[in-house]
């Protein structure tokens, strides 16, 4: 199945080189899971807010 291209992908890519976090947020099925997924391969960690122990994590961290 071919994609079809993510205009944002290169912003993304931008955003990641000198800041750690990024999100991605847009409509239902818009292919932010997908391209989060892409850019992961290219050696970027994934992590989603949807796995209770990363969103626990995260609500502790934010509390520091």
């Amino acid at each position: 199945m071919a994609l079809y291209p993510r205009l944002v992908e290169q912003r993304v890519a931008d955003a990641m080189s000198d800041t750690r976090i990024v999100l991605i947020v847009g409509p239902r099925q818009s292919g932010k899971t997908t391209l989060a997924k892409k850019m992961a391969n290219k050696g970027m960690e994934y992590y989603t807010l949807d796995n209770a122990t990363t969103l626990d994590a995260a609500v502790r961290r934010s509390a520091v």
